[in-house]
């Protein structure tokens, strides 16, 4: 769901607690509606992670709507800014501030303070908050504040600790071609050249064992270029500067040298 689509869905829910709050018959009941909508979440909650739990699943928009209504008539029930209950805001906002991208998050956040700061306004005859209720409306946008400056900060920190992950996976990736490169070529100098060599001595010879060499040579160089190949296709990205160009010059060398030999002997 986007995040104009969540917006909405949330806003919504903040104008449905309200409006609730203001028909008298239904208010009396608000406690009970409170239950019966937590029980519902918990449901659901349920239903898509297949166990029960208060953390939502991602991309659980509807969810969080009903967690939101929940949490609006549980304080505006008992007193909004001067409920027994308003510390359980904090808690909401943390789950606004976790599930929503940030805007969304700020814009359900200045609707919960409008919705506190009018069901509190409505109950008083006078029209007058207590120095209790200001304080804690006040604390409302410092602490969301708060909520999505720490949610900014994990979320890049999670992103440079991918990134290094990344960097460090493909380092090693390229350290083990490079062995697998140095290894052939150290494999090709040490003992496929000196027997090319020694076989090239007598090439008329020797005809079929440098046919045979060469055959062997030709395929863990196959082997080896698929493998590196392989790696490429599926996004695993190597870096081998240079050192496969050099062995197939090497072997191209070779072949060369084989044929120059057979024509000699002719």
């Amino acid at each position: 769901m986007n995040e104009n689509k969540q917006a909405i869905l949330l806003t919504m829910s903040v104008l449905a607690a309200y409006l609730y709050l203001q028909v008298p018959f239904l208010h009396y009941y608000s406690l009970q509606t409170f239950a019966l909508v937590s029980v519902i979440y918990l449901l659901l909650q349920k239903r898509q992670r297949g166990r029960f739990s208060l953390i939502l699943p991602e991309g659980a928009t509807f969810n969080l709507a009903l967690l939101n209504f929940a949490f609006l008539l549980l304080t505006g029930a008992s007193g909004s800014l001067a409920s027994s209950f308003f510390a359980i805001t904090f808690i909401q906002l943390f789950f606004l501030a976790l599930n929503l991208p940030t805007r969304a998050a700020l814009l359900i956040a200045l609707e919960v303070i409008v919705f506190h700061f009018s069901v509190s306004i409505a109950a008083r005859s006078d029209f007058v908050l207590t120095v209790a209720e200001w304080s804690n409306l006040a604390a409302l946008p410092v602490v969301m504040l708060f909520y999505v400056f720490a949610k900014l900060q994990y979320e890049k920190a999670y992103q440079n600790s991918l990134l290094l992950g990344a960097e460090t996976r493909e380092l090693l990736r390229a350290k083990s071609d490079d062995q697998a490169v140095a290894e052939f070529v150290s494999s090709l100098i040490n003992r496929r050249l000196p027997m090319l060599e020694f076989l090239l001595s007598f090439p008329a010879k020797n005809q079929v064992a440098i046919e045979s060499e060469m055959q062997v040579l030709k395929r863990d160089l196959n082997l080896l270029l698929r493998q590196i190949e392989k790696k490429d296709r599926t996004g695993e990205t190597t870096v081998v500067t240079g050192v496969d160009l050099s062995v197939e010059k090497l072997v191209d060398k070779v072949e060369i040298e084989v044929i120059e030999g057979q024509a000699d002997d002719k």
